[in-house]
């Protein structure tokens, strides 16, 4: 049977992530343990080979960031007992007026790596409450296999359209935020110009209008 060609990279790239999820840190910063693949059924994983770089080798599924759709395999707009139900209880968090933020520390240290996600209910249309925005400051997830925390920033911006559009600081670093609108992709940089974490966004929305949820001294550049 010839199988087509538009389902080799994703075939191939399950198969690698089954055979590698096991070796993942055992830390809810992962994303992945116990997760449900049909997230990404609407992931387009087929289209993730545009954001290789030459030389690079698939990233596994559950460490794939896919701009404007998942990290891992957490997707946007999935909802929020779901996401919960597989990372189980954030270690902190905040909520109101239909809106929240969940956080988790890798091995619950929270001088460890970061993931964070903010929520938010459609009140009157849909009481769901879902993931608008995915941070993550751990090098395991990556772009691609030379886009990931650690590396050098100037490398996303050989890829993306990335405009300054904040700055922040965290934990007495100050941060510059990068994004790119239309890519539903955010960087940030440290003052040495290297990236300390990566933020995924709905397409086409500014990731400052859910920033200040995760950074309330978030300074937007207008």
């Amino acid at each position: 049977m010839n199988v087509p060609r538009y389902l080799i990279v994703p075939i191939l790239a399950v198969a690698i992530s089954s055979c590698q999820q096991n070796k993942a840190p055992k830390s809810v910063d992962t994303i992945a343990e116990n997760a449900d693949t049909t997230v990404l059924d609407n992931a387009k994983v087929a289209d993730t080979t545009a954001i290789e770089m030459p030389g690079d080798k698939p990233v596994p599924l559950a460490q794939l960031i896919v701009p404007g759709i998942s990290v891992g395999q957490t997707a946007i707009n999935e909802g929020s007992e779901v996401v919960h139900k597989k990372l189980g209880k954030p270690d902190g968090g905040d909520a109101a007026m239909g809106k929240s933020v969940s956080i988790w520390y890798a091995n619950h240290d929270t001088t460890g790596y970061i993931t964070q996600m903010y929520f938010s209910r459609d009140m009157g249309n849909d009481e769901t409450s879902r993931v608008k925005q995915i941070r993550v400051t751990s090098p395991w997830f990556k772009v691609s296999n030379k886009i990931y925390a650690g590396m050098p920033f100037k490398i996303a911006e050989s890829v993306y359209k990335l405009k300054k559009i904040a700055t922040f600081e965290d934990k007495g670093g100050k941060r510059s935020l990068y994004d790119d609108v239309k890519g539903g992709i955010g960087f940030e940089v440290d003052d040495k110009d290297i990236i300390t974490g990566i933020v995924i966004h709905e397409t086409g929305r500014e990731a400052t209008g859910t920033y200040l949820a995760f950074f309330p001294n978030l300074k937007p550049i207008k």
